[in-house]
């Protein structure tokens, strides 16, 4: 999966990212300590390309608890990508990338 870091976002499966998660073992912080690991890796992958601008800056345990308990439905899109790769699956297994856009109709006061 290519990835961007261009301000999207990935929703997750959450039946999924549930398996995942228990299949793997791992507690809410260490699931995050890992992915926040490989979030670091894909910092430095980004910079080399000269793109690292957008890149967040870790993952938390609330975060991954709320994707878990379905709180949160979406993330960025790297933090999904280092979700899937500290869970060990693949790009784009549990995170499905999707552009949110606001609301066209809405006004806005001066």
């Amino acid at each position: 999966m290519g990835f961007t870091s261009r301000g999207m976002y990935a929703e997750v499966d959450r039946d999924l990212f549930q398996r995942a998660l228990r299949r793997s073992g791992m507690s809410y912080q260490e699931l995050a300590d890992e992915a926040t690991r490989e979030l670091r890796k894909i910092a430095r992958a980004e910079k080399r390309k000269r793109r690292g601008d957008g890149v967040p800056d870790g993952i938390s345990k609330a975060l991954v608890g709320q994707l878990y308990t379905g709180a949160a439905k979406s993330t960025h899109e790297l933090r999904g990508l280092a979700l899937e790769r500290a869970l060990e699956m693949a790009d784009g297994d549990l995170f499905v990338p999707s552009v949110f856009r606001g609301s066209g109709n809405t006004k806005r006061s001066a």
